[in-house]
């Protein structure tokens, strides 16, 4: 199955719209979409991943799933 294209604004607004759905985590916690080798990954300031793992690992586990839908589309 192809996957779509999307902008790094447009992912980060999915995760921002996901994230809101759990009580235990911020939706305003800092994330950054960076290209990779395996596609895109998301990242948060160092700050935030200590003080906030159970965030960390949400925001892993959607993109995870995230990753397997979505392509970073070139700018």
């Amino acid at each position: 199955m192809p996957k779509t294209k999307i902008s790094s604004t447009d992912l980060i607004w999915i995760f921002r719209e996901k994230l809101s759905s759990f009580d235990d985590c911020s939706p305003s916690i800092p994330i950054g979409i960076v290209p990779s080798d395996n596609g895109w990954i998301a990242v948060t300031p160092a700050r935030y991943r200590t003080g906030h793992p159970i965030c960390v690992r949400r925001i892993k586990a959607l993109e995870k799933q995230l990753r397997e839908v979505y392509v970073l589309a070139k700018d």
